[in-house]
């Protein structure tokens, strides 16, 4: 009941302060998530004993950025990382720096080899691309040696930049790694250079100078596919070894070769009449194409391969790092694009104008009308219900839709008996929902439409009273705004205190 209590909207100053005190525990995921807590609570969250209070405060994306700052000096560490972890948050170089001094000092501690350094400097900034900068400028010149291990990953403006630093730096060594760096990236690879298999294995074949002896060893290599499929996209491949892999009998390895930027006019064609439809569909977004030849290849959207920069409608879980948006008049363009992927594309782009968000709105292919759902700010209230009750497009979860600002709440109850109960859970959202009906809901057969209903502020108060004593749907009942204060005092000044582990 006490984590429901948190995250009541009604729940007066005097009841959140006393779940700090003795209810800690319960805390986290209510400041983590509210917009709309009190200045004390935010002062005493920020003071409080419990890092995993801290940490959700460091965590709350509505809290004053600069007071979220000020946790990067906690003694937790990851009260800390929760801080970076927001992307759209302008860290200093102090954010950083302590993650890197431990390591620095683990080394030292005879902890950590200089690979093992290497190692953790690199994934740290992978993770993160704001810490590429600092590893560059770190004292410790291992640590910035070990940042030589980044320009491979970078676009080519970034890796310039960076490189640029470390070839000027103070100390001979990371020089000689940098110049070593892009010797290496030069050189011509040869078959005895060919990792086992892997990212790296993928890596070195579509990415350095291959050796005629190792393109024909690939290519001879009974169980090479993917190997082969890697070397397709290859950019330094020789012309004629590309011309041949048109006739490749695996789909996967001509899948891969419409990712070339330099196919000519007669190879799109070819690819464009492919008989795999997952290779057609490939080269159907290739930017050399005009309209109408895209329109007159024959796809399948069904065979595009999960993409984490279009699928992914949240943050990917353990990096910060994302891709930039291309220009606005590029998203614009690709909108009136034939081709649906293509679409789908500009649908990603917040930034659209209300007349391109209008046409996408209603656009025949599902998946635009979802990511446009999950991506624009000004995304239309009929289409996010829309996109909620077709769930059409899977690849992006509809559970987030409903909490979005452009959610309609009006005539929602007639939803009641629909028989998807993520559909049926919208009732609690209509402010004009019969109280009888909700109160109905609250039996449903689906444990999270009950929940929901238990929260709604409709259902009678007699009910949600009751339900404080439900083991299932207490916490729900303790959430409902509706609850009337003098029970939430009571309720709480009979629970006992938490005793767990500060």
């Amino acid at each position: 009941m006490a984590r429901g209590l948190a995250g009541n909207p009604a729940a007066p100053l005097d009841v959140l302060l006393r779940l700090l005190d003795d209810h800690a525990e319960a805390v986290p995921a209510a400041i983590r998530r509210r917009a709309d807590l009190p200045p004390a609570v935010v002062a005493a969250a920020l003071r409080h004993p419990l890092a995993r209070v801290r940490g959700a405060l460091a965590a709350n994306p509505h809290i004053d950025p600069a007071l979220r700052l000020g946790l990067l000096d906690d003694p937790e560490r990851r009260v800390v990382e929760l801080v970076r972890a927001d992307p759209d948050v302008a860290l200093p170089d102090r954010a950083f720096v302590p993650s890197l001094d431990r390591l620095v000092e683990q080394f030292r501690r005879g902890i950590l080899t200089p690979a093992e350094l290497r190692g953790e400097v690199i994934e740290l900034a992978w993770r993160d691309r704001r810490a590429v900068r600092v590893v560059a400028t770190h004292p410790e010149p291992l640590v910035r040696a070990a940042a030589v291990g980044l320009l491979g990953g970078l676009d080519e403006a970034a890796r310039d930049e960076l490189r640029q630093v470390l070839l000027h730096d103070d100390v001979p060594e990371v020089r000689a790694a940098t110049a070593h760096f892009h010797a290496e990236r030069e050189r011509v690879r040869e078959p005895a250079d060919l990792p086992v298999n892997g990212y790296a294995y993928r890596g070195l074949l579509s990415e350095l100078r291959l050796s005629p002896a190792l393109i024909e060893y690939v290519l001879a290599a009974e169980d090479g596919r993917e190997g082969v499929e890697a070397m397709a996209t290859n950019p330094t491949l020789p012309p004629e070894v590309v011309e041949a892999l048109f006739d490749h009998p695996s789909p996967d390895v001509r899948r891969s070769l419409a990712e070339r930027d330099d196919l000519t006019g007669a190879q799109l064609a070819r690819l464009a009449a492919d008989p795999d439809a997952s290779v057609r569909t490939a080269v159907s977004v290739h930017p050399a194409l005009t309209e109408e030849e895209r329109a007159a290849i024959d796809i399948d959207v069904t065979t595009a391969p999960w993409d984490r920069r279009i699928d992914l409608c949240w943050h990917v879980r353990g990096t910060v790092s994302r891709d930039p948006l291309p220009p606005l008049a590029a998203s614009v363009r690709l909108a009136t694009s034939v081709n649906p992927l293509l679409r789908r594309r500009a649908a990603l782009d917040p930034r659209l104008p209300a007349g391109t968000v209008t046409a996408l709105s209603d656009d025949a292919d599902p998946g635009v009308r979802a990511l446009l759902a999950h991506h624009h700010p000004a995304a239309p209230p009929e289409l996010l219900l829309r996109v909620l009750r077709g769930y059409e497009y899977r690849r992006c979860d509809r559970g987030r839709l409903p909490a979005l600002p452009n959610f309609p709440t009006a005539a929602l109850a007639r939803y009641a008996d629909d028989q998807d109960p993520a559909v049926r859970r919208l009732v609690a959202r209509d402010p004009w929902a019969d109280p009888a009906l909700v109160d109905r809901l609250t039996r449903d057969p689906d444990a999270a439409v009950r929940r929901a209903m238990a929260a709604c502020p409709r259902l009678p108060v007699d009910r949600i009273v009751d339900l404080l004593d439900d083991v299932e749907l207490a916490e729900s009942a303790a959430r409902n705004p509706a609850l009337p204060v003098d029970v939430m005092r009571e309720r709480l000044a009979s629970s006992a205190p938490w005793q767990g582990k500060r």
